[in-house]
């Protein structure tokens, strides 16, 4: 079962990091899998609500197992009819890369009126053809790809990129430059490996160290000061 949804574990430190320190109330985990994230972050944030999106019904038992306190069983067009769900942070681990881009772009706008952070983890090329299409890698996700939005960070490692944006709930949440200082402060480290069992060699290790790309719009008001019109 560690396999059904597998994710590599390339940010798994940063993303325990970042999750502590947003410190969120309700998760939601888009295409849950067997629930790694789940296993990885509950003990982190245990009060935290964690809600998993997951198509195939026979993961739901181990779900719960790991943690996960909702389930929502579909695909991801199944959140446009909760529209009025919100969560402090929506995690996509390895599942962005199995939708059409035009698809991917829609669903990230979407839950940017509708979260207050976004991760998202994805291989720069894994060419994957399964008899599913869901099982299938159908899409590429550079840092190209996200020059639509204003406010987020970067990190690559290997095949793995690491993406963190800011998303336009809760203007008092922890900043993401912030965030950002954070974690590349931590003496934390990603891995190259692509098991949890390779993840401690030193060899493939490489240090947090996350890019932050602000192309916000900014209006001057009076000297230094400026006003933004969406969260920090």
């Amino acid at each position: 079962m560690e396999q059904i949804g597998y994710s590599w574990p390339t940010f798994d430190q940063l993303t325990q990091h970042l999750i502590k320190s947003i410190n969120p109330n309700r998760i939601l985990d888009i295409g849950a899998g067997g629930g790694k994230y789940g296993r990885l972050l509950k003990h982190v944030v245990p009060d935290c609500r964690f809600t998993a999106l997951e198509c195939d019904e026979e993961t739901h038992p181990f779900l719960i197992e790991n943690g996960y306190d909702d389930i929502i069983s579909g695909v991801s067009d199944t959140l446009y009819e909760r529209s009025g769900d919100a969560y402090d942070t929506v995690i996509l681990g390895d599942v962005i890369e199995h939708m059409r881009h035009s698809h991917g772009r829609d669903l990230l706008e979407f839950l940017n009126y509708r979260s207050r952070y976004i991760i998202i983890s994805t291989p720069e090329c894994m060419p994957m053809s399964g008899a599913s299409y869901f099982e299938s890698h159908n899409s590429v996700w550079r840092p190209d790809s996200f020059t639509w939005h204003d406010f987020w960070a970067h990190q690559q490692c290997g095949i793995m990129h690491f993406y963190l944006l800011r998303g336009h709930l809760d203007w008092n949440a922890m900043r993401l430059d912030a965030l950002v200082n954070s974690a590349n402060s931590s003496n934390l480290f990603n891995t190259r490996a692509s098991s949890e069992l390779e993840a401690a060699n030193e060899k493939l290790l490489q240090p947090v160290n996350l890019t932050l790309h602000d192309s916000r719009y900014m209006e001057k008001i009076d000297g230094d000061q400026y006003a933004v019109f969406r969260p920090i």
